[in-house]
């Protein structure tokens, strides 16, 4: 049934103004965006004292990692990986992945993310959950080498999401190499083949760490191949001129994700750099390990307020609002990202009573928006269904899934415990 939702100020686009005009939905798609639209045929919503905005784009999560949010504190990236979650990451399966993902897009789909690009393990149970709550996803399986039949089991894994998931669900599969230090040039090289020819995406840590400016280099990257397909490279926090320079001649996208770096000791990316060469970049939380919210909210602040550091004017309103909407849809080549006719009904409702957004001046709305995060939307529309709807979740039925959550997370942090004893 078409839906037309009404009455409501609507902001199209991150450069766009703000207007007070309807908007006509069919078959999860903007039909039609204008003032006082016909609702002969249609279901009539009403949103008065609401905005609407495109949903966000968050393009580097873990959703799993809710499962391990607040263990690891005050560790460097290395101890933090290697000592905390990998031995973790063993116990896994896909009922845990399940439940772990699963509380990670209610905690997104409540501030407002209706895309997510994930790569972890077990991604069955987080296609699942996908399937689910009916976000949209970008999912790959995480690729690292540590034997022959190690790889073929990953690569098998990747390939049987893309046989029972790929373009059904709201879900689309790609590639997911770690990064290079878990992940040899050789096996970049494959990855880069098998992406050409599923005609998918890859994404990739990259430089998350100084330690790897040691390990490997951008031109060791770019002979693999892999920057001839569309790349997410997450991170990017070490990269100098050089590095940038490749990254844009090959247009890929950074994926930045400034709580995470900081919060493992990483550093700073130097976006205002980045963004001078036109690299792409998007905004991620990261997973919840290591942030240990998923508020893109808070992560569109925060990585504003790093940009000014060097001047206020450096980093303007507009292009936070860009990393967050219009820069992840064309990362990701999907028409979501902005409001408009032919474009995905994915947005966001924002109640106007919100305290973050007064004075309820629409001169002031955007930047609100960014600099006044609030806790939780009103509604998370994906596809053209609500998938969060005033504290709701319209495609869940109960909530006994919270205490399962919490069941599995006792049962995995007790065996990690007696192992390690």
């Amino acid at each position: 049934m078409k839906k037309i939702l009404k009455n409501a100020y609507v902001l199209m686009s991150a450069d766009a103004v703000i207007k007070k005009l309807d908007i006509l939905i069919d078959n999860g798609i903007i039909i039609e965006i204008s003032e006082n639209i016909d609702g002969e045929n249609a279901e009539i919503i009403n949103l008065e004292n609401k905005l609407i905005t495109p949903g966000f784009i968050n393009t580097h999560t873990h959703l799993a990692m809710s499962l391990f949010r607040g263990i690891g504190d005050d560790l460097t990236l290395e101890d933090w990986l290697f000592k905390e979650m990998f031995p973790r990451e063993d116990l896994l399966n896909d009922e845990l992945t399940y439940y772990g993902s699963l509380i990670s897009i209610l905690e997104m789909l409540s501030k407002g993310v209706t895309t997510v690009v994930d790569m972890y393990l077990f991604m069955k149970g987080s296609a699942e959950a996908v399937k689910d709550t009916g976000i949209r996803a970008f999912l790959t399986r995480g690729l690292g080498y540590d034997n022959d039949d190690g790889w073929k089991r990953r690569i098998d894994e990747t390939l049987y999401l893309f046989e029972n998931y790929h373009n059904n669900y709201n879900i689309k599969i790609g590639f997911g190499p770690h990064a290079p230090y878990t992940c040899p040039m050789n096996k970049l090289e494959e990855i880069a083949e098998l992406t050409k020819k599923y005609n998918t995406f890859s994404t990739i840590h990259l430089y998350e760490s100084i330690n790897e400016r040691e390990m490997y280099t951008f031109e060791d990257l770019e002979k693999t191949g892999l920057f001839k397909n569309d790349v997410i490279a997450a991170h990017c926090v070490h990269v100098d001129e050089k590095d940038i320079k490749i990254l844009a001649r090959n247009e890929i996208t950074v994926a930045h994700n400034p709580s995470s770096n900081l919060k493992l000791g990483n550093g700073i990316a130097p976006i205002l750099k980045m963004l001078e060469h036109e690299v792409n970049i998007t905004l991620g939380t990261d997973g919840a390990a290591s942030n240990n919210t998923l508020n893109i909210w808070d992560e569109m602040r925060f990585a504003a307020l790093l940009q000014k550091k060097n001047g206020p004017e450096k980093f303007k309103t507009e292009e936070a609002l860009r990393m967050v909407w219009e820069n992840g849809g064309y990362a990701l080549n999907e028409k979501i990202g902005r409001l408009e006719e032919n474009y995905f009904a994915d947005l966001i409702v924002i109640d106007l009573d919100s305290l973050e957004f007064y004075p309820k001046d629409i001169n002031r709305i955007k930047s609100h928006i960014v600099y006044s995060p609030i806790n939780k939307v009103y509604a998370t529309m994906v596809n053209g269904e609500w998938v969060y709807y005033d504290g709701e979740y319209p495609k869940l039925k109960g909530k006994e899934y919270f205490e399962k959550f919490h069941k599995l997370y006792f049962d995995i942090e007790k065996k990690f415990n007696s192992q390690k004893s």
